[in-house]
């Protein structure tokens, strides 16, 4: 499946260690992770699109999405340096950006970040903590007003939370990142993950972002042993709310950029046309408002 073949990455991190202000603790010897090991095996002095492209074989996407990966000095210092590669280099649609939803300082954090023409959300890595308590919902309803999405990564048990947000404020763009982050692949997980992922089918305002299946918690993974959970999130939000990612570089530990794209296009190649496209293009281009070349 090597031909030409257009699609949106949904899910990438650049990083630039000459970027003063900006430090990517994950590249750190040292850094420790529930599930990922050695990724300051991935360092290198940076990645950005340049070395995306180099990496990605036949597949350059034709456009990415860069979600926040770093710590900042101050709010807005990365989407910044991503905004100043993206006004020259139009592969770079769009950008999601740190933010902790329930710490008192949120309005400033999405202030800081709105002024970047390429910013349409952020991303909140402590959610899994945070969500469902008074602190992160009156945080939301700061996010709801800015305009911005809100990406997060939970488990199946605070799903409901995520569905209480949904119709808090039902304009609101919420995305589930790494495909509802599916912790464990053993039969009666899957079975608990797939049920709770079925409230969603109600709620048109939240999309699932498939990715990170390998780094999830299947670093030997194959088309075959992913294929179950693709099928289940394209069925329960359908194409026009899911969206594909590859979570370049950090999947690199697991495979090549060409093998996941691979996965991702077999595992959904008995769809149609249209859903096709849904899945690669059209929910992300919606979702992340980017104009069409």
């Amino acid at each position: 499946m090597t031909e030409t073949f257009e699609f949106v990455d949904a899910h990438v991190h650049f990083w630039d260690h000459s970027v003063e202000g900006l430090r990517w603790v994950f590249l750190e010897r040292g850094f420790d992770h529930p599930r990922l090991r050695g990724m300051h095996r991935l360092d290198a002095p940076a990645f950005t699109d340049v070395e995306l492209t180099a990496q990605a074989g036949p597949y350059i996407p034709s456009r990415v999405i860069h979600v926040q990966s770093c710590e900042e000095d101050a709010p807005g210092l990365e989407s910044a340096w991503v905004q100043s590669m993206a006004d020259e280099r139009p592969m770079i649609g769009a950008i999601v950006a740190r933010a902790r939803v329930a710490a008192p300082e949120v309005n400033v954090v999405l202030a800081a970040n709105a002024c970047q023409p390429a910013y349409r959300g952020v991303r909140d890595m402590a959610s899994p903590q945070t969500i469902g308590t008074p602190e992160f919902t009156a945080g939301f309803d700061a996010v709801a007003a800015s305009g911005s999405s809100l990406e997060v990564l939970v488990p199946y048990p605070k799903y409901r939370d995520v569905g209480a947000l949904a119709v808090r404020h039902p304009e609101t763009q919420i995305v589930l990142g790494h495909a509802g982050l599916a912790e464990h692949r053993d039969p009666e997980y899957f079975k608990a993950w797939s049920a709770e992922l079925a409230q969603f089918g109600i709620l048109p305002n939240v999309t699932v972002k498939i990715s990170a299946l390998a780094s999830g918690a299947d670093p030997n993974w194959t088309e075959a042993s992913i294929r179950p959970w693709i099928l289940r999130c394209v069925e329960v939000f359908g194409p026009d709310r899911a969206m594909f990612g590859s979570n370049w570089p950090i999947d690199r530990l697991y495979g090549d950029y060409e093998r996941v794209i691979d996965a991702y296009r077999g595992t959904v190649a008995e769809l149609g046309r249209a859903e096709q496209a849904a899945l690669f293009i059209d929910t992300a281009t919606r979702v992340y408002k980017l104009t069409v070349n």
